[in-house]
């Protein structure tokens, strides 16, 4: 909906739980919120905690009512919203597969970097390794 408002099957929308009072021209969903992590997947092995809170700036989400097509497919929904709606999706089956509906890199400090930011980066010096670039 983001480039074509007319869309007959949007697959992004418009955040589902935008905040309120914003600064006009803010980003729809600001500020620090709370995302359940499901035990078992790696978002849960990389944060140790089965609840985060994680600073969004977007606009845009995954349209719910895909949620479960995208499943099926094999894309996993292992952090959720307050309100049910994905926030970190996973392919299990691939090597290093992460998405996020925030940007851990923002939070990313020098000699403090984001736990997702240190695992990813971890996981191409092991694909590196593995296929003998470096």
């Amino acid at each position: 909906m983001e480039y074509d408002p007319n869309s007959s099957t949007p697959l992004i929308v418009p955040v589902s739980c935008p905040v309120e009072n914003l600064p006009e021209g803010a980003h729809k969903l600001s500020g620090k919120l709370k995302i359940k992590v499901n035990p078992g997947s790696l978002a849960f092995r990389l944060y140790q905690e089965g609840e985060i809170e994680e600073e969004h700036t977007c606009n845009n989400e995954l349209n719910r009512e895909f949620q479960e097509a995208f499943e099926k497919g094999g894309l996993q929904i292992v952090g959720i919203g307050e309100q049910g709606e994905a926030r970190i999706v996973e392919l299990p089956d691939h090597r290093f597969f992460l998405a996020t509906l925030f940007l851990p890199q923002l939070t990313s400090k020098e000699g403090s970097p984001h736990p997702l930011m240190s695992a990813y980066l971890e996981a191409v010096l092991d694909f590196k390794k593995a296929a003998q670039i470096i």
